[in-house]
């Protein structure tokens, strides 16, 4: 299908399709709403009376072992959280507060399949039904089976985002391990199919891709060739450091002041499944928890004095001081003089 459109910002390039401007065309005055809100807070560091989007761990289960997940490094170390679901009564607690707050966004995955939580569909028709603007997340699409399209193509989801990181099936294979292309691609081409034959504009349908060092041009034109055949969109998102170290042995001097300020603690925050709260969606070993749903509400946890201190040290240009974002490439990169513009695009990449 004929690109409508390339966006390319740092570490990250994306191609759409037409139908991503059907899609786009057809959506409400409050998605522009939130997507206006979106560009202006990430760029001037704006913290609203609430957050404009959620990452929700529904799950923290994935049947896949991919080998440059963060989930997969600290599966093999023994550091990842016991195997749990959200509970289904926990999650409305979250959309029941977040909606009447004016939360306009979720993502329903932090290094999860989605689609292996039982109740996965009644989330996602309650979150639509409780008027959150935009509900989507990622699958590996190993489990898109026809009646789970179906059930996905009835529940009211905007967005879908697939991953699939190389045009090729051996390749493919070695790196999502337990996982196998031509299921995935069979899967993709029928969830499509099946959209489209019952004329529906969504749920949008994108394919991630992982841009690893080793990826040459030809992968990528073969990738973009094949995928939007098929999708409405693809987005080559530049490898990044699972293991969160890249800032380990970096010093700094009494009094340095970065040029990096992380806009997350302003604009959203990380659940995950048992109701601990973060502010950054990288964080894996929960090191920055501010709070815990299942005993605050959404509002309290907003305006909390942990997550207020935290957004000090951001504004102060002290980032290093927390543990986890002295790992954080994105700061590290501003102040080596590479803009930093990803999250200003989307929530979820």
């Amino acid at each position: 299908m004929e690109i409508k459109e390339k966006v390319d910002v740092s570490g990250y390039t994306e191609f759409r399709n037409d139908h991503y401007f059907k899609w786009e065309k057809a959506q409400s005055k409050k998605y522009f709403e939130y997507r206006e809100k979106w560009k202006k807070n990430t760029t001037e560091i704006i913290a609203e009376g609430f957050p404009l989007h959620l990452d929700i761990s529904t799950t923290n289960v994935c049947n896949l072992l991919c080998t440059f997940c963060p989930r997969t490094v600290r599966v093999e170390d023994g550091t990842w959280r016991k195997s749990q679901h959200m509970d289904i009564k926990l999650f409305k607690k979250i959309i029941d507060e977040a909606t009447a707050l004016g939360t306009y966004s979720i993502n329903m995955n932090l290094l999860n399949e989605p689609l292996l939580h039982p109740k996965c569909m009644e989330m996602i028709r309650y979150a639509k039904e409780k008027g959150i603007v935009d509900v989507h997340f990622h699958t590996h699409g190993g489990l898109l089976t026809d009646s789970k399209i179906d059930e996905i193509l009835e529940s009211g989801l905007d967005r879908i985002f697939i991953s699939i990181d190389s045009p090729y099936e051996e390749k493919y294979n070695k790196i999502r391990v337990n996982s196998d292309f031509n299921n995935v691609l069979e899967n993709l081409q029928n969830l499509k199919a099946k959209r489209d034959a019952k004329g529906q504009i969504g749920p949008l349908i994108r394919v991630s891709f992982i841009q690893f060092p080793d990826v040459t041009s030809k992968e990528l034109e073969d990738a973009k060739e094949l995928f939007l055949k098929f999708a409405d969109y693809v987005g080559f998102q530049v490898y990044a450091d699972p293991y969160l170290q890249i800032g380990k042995n970096k010093t700094y001097p009494d009094n340095y002041k970065s040029q990096f300020v992380c806009h997350q603690p302003f604009t959203r925050l990380a659940i995950i499944e048992d109701g601990r709260v973060s502010p950054c969606c990288v964080d894996y070993d929960e090191e920055l928890i501010v709070g815990d749903i299942s005993k605050q509400s959404l509002l309290e946890i907003w305006n909390s004095s942990e997550l207020k201190k935290i957004r000090e040290i951001q504004q102060n240009g002290e980032f290093y001081k927390l543990k986890t974002c002295a790992n954080c490439e994105k700061a590290l990169n501003v102040d080596q003089g590479k803009d930093s513009p990803l999250e200003r695009l989307e929530p979820t990449i």
